[in-house]
């Protein structure tokens, strides 16, 4: 399988003055190329429209993309004294100000 270079945002600057061509994009192995483990986890955790790129770049190492799931799940789903919704609002609020797509 060879990995494909991830997608995203072409063209302008960041905040931080960085172009958008300055930052590095990882490669990742696509849907229609897994087989075998890999494709298990892929339709395990995949949604609606397919598997979210923040999965997806842990491709190369699927024991990564198995444990950054199971973090994120905890983080999301576990005991916590903030609500699922409030939980929501932060990772938003974050994304917006790192001026990600999620």
């Amino acid at each position: 399988m060879t990995p494909t270079v991830g997608g995203g945002r072409s063209g302008g600057s960041t905040r931080d003055g960085f172009s958008r061509s300055d930052v590095a994009w990882i490669g990742w192995i696509d849907e229609s190329a897994v087989t075998g483990p890999l494709a298990v986890l892929y339709r395990r955790y995949a949604g609606p429209t397919g598997l979210d790129h923040i999965l997806k770049i842990h491709s190369l190492n699927p024991e990564s993309m198995r444990g950054h799931y199971e973090l994120y799940r905890h983080l999301m789903r576990g005991p916590s004294g903030l609500s699922r919704a409030e939980r929501e609002m932060i990772a938003v609020a974050v994304s917006a100000e790192n001026e990600c797509f999620y």
